[in-house]
């Protein structure tokens, strides 16, 4: 069966998530950060420079999102037996599909220094006795396929490294979580990074603001429905295909209580997936701490996969403030998240699509409906988003 091209939107020539990429670049965007310390070793308190640009190397934003976790899993993988994938032959597609450009991620060893090749011994041994990231490899996209051509110039043979070290640029952890709702108008509003230790907070404005109820409010709200149109390979899903559901309705059905949260821990999880360590926070391998990217009512979270194969993040705190009304020591069991991987992906890679899709405003006349691709590999399905002035029935 051919893969569904979502290039063009049913109404509109350009897919309305390129035009947004293509203005975003156009800008020169850059976010504004605070830090708590100097533990972040991008971000840091004593930083001269505390602006970093919101794009980077000629990167599509929501294209590098949509590669962030198998990047982010190859990082952190330290037996190449247990990826679940075949890295030289995953192939993951921007979010148009077919007619977009095709990206596969690849690592490699790092020629390091004499001193540095001791400080990775240090690491080595370490990391024995407690899990201790390690820099002997080098993670970087490559377009192996431009389709009908990307707008933001990106073409075959290019190239994206995974950001390890460069401080005038975001910490991929960092712009995962804060990215999607870094836009325009009502989603302008200071977010964090996972790490709730540092709590670097970013904003597109120049001074760190502090964000209304209705803000705060919107960090997990949303006003299109969506659907499921296409789905390529074999896997289970909690939701119908060719039916259309609210935000709310998905959540609801996959019993992950907050999308954004969801956003933050599905790195961590396909990690835990395919073998990686985490460690952050915990010094724990199968389990990290996380936070949501809500500033003002912070939910703090472990991820982590137990000894029954769950794979899950549980609440450490609640506020008062927080819309979805989290409750401290709530456990958020992803059900049969190995058999639904493919779903829990697009899932993932759909948030910040929407998010910026519904960054550009209110439908005024009609509705719009637009396409998300998500492929990984032989597998993967297409969404439909469809934003209208009417309530829509089911």
């Amino acid at each position: 069966m051919k893969k569904s091209n979502a290039i063009k939107g049913q109404s509109d020539k350009t897919h309305p998530l390129c035009a947004l990429m293509v203005e975003e670049q156009d800008q020169n965007l850059k976010a504004t950060f605070d830090a708590n310390d100097n533990r972040c070793r991008y971000h840091s308190k004593e930083a001269k420079d505390k602006q970093v640009p919101l794009l980077s190397q000629g990167m599509c934003p929501v294209a590098y999102l949509n590669l962030y976790p198998t990047l982010f899993a190859l990082h952190l993988n330290q037996n190449e037996s247990l990826i679940k994938f075949d890295p030289k032959g995953h192939q993951i597609s921007c979010p148009l599909g077919s007619e977009g450009v095709s990206f596969k991620v690849h690592r490699t060893k790092v020629e390091l220094s004499p001193v540095e090749r001791g400080k990775n011994l240090l690491r080595k041994m370490a990391n024995i006795v407690m899990p201790v990231e390690l820099f002997d490899k080098h993670t970087y996209i490559e377009a192996v396929d431009e389709g009908q051509g990307c707008p933001l110039g990106i073409k075959k043979g290019d190239s994206f490294y995974f950001n390890l070290d460069q401080t005038d640029e975001f910490c991929p952890a960092a712009f995962n979580s804060v990215y999607p709702l870094l836009g325009k108008g009502k989603n302008n509003f200071a977010v964090g990074c996972p790490d709730y230790r540092t709590n670097v907070k970013f904003s597109l404005q120049e001074d760190i603001p502090q964000p209304t109820a209705k803000e705060t409010a919107n960090c997990d709200s949303y006003s299109s429905k969506i659907k499921i149109t296409h789905v390529y390979g074999d896997f289970e899903s909690p939701i119908k295909q060719n039916r259309w559901y609210s935000l709310d309705e998905v959540i609801q059905a996959c019993g992950i209580r907050c999308y954004a949260s969801f956003h933050v821990a599905f790195p961590y999880l396909y990690t835990l997936y395919n073998g990686g360590q985490l460690g952050f926070l915990t010094r724990d391998r199968q389990s990290a701490g996380i936070c949501c990217p809500n500033t003002t009512s912070l939910i703090k979270y472990i991820v982590s996969k137990d000894n029954k194969n769950r794979y899950k993040y549980s609440s450490q705190n609640t506020h008062s403030d927080c819309p979805r009304k989290i409750e401290k020591g709530e456990e958020i069991i992803i059900d049969k998240f190995e058999e639904s991987i493919p779903f829990y992906y697009a899932l993932y890679d759909l948030y910040a699509s929407l998010k910026k899709i519904e960054s550009l405003g209110e439908v005024q006349e009609r509705q719009i409906e637009t396409s998300i691709t998500s492929f990984k590999g032989s597998s993967g399905l297409v969404w439909s988003v469809l934003r209208s002035p009417d309530v829509i029935g089911s």
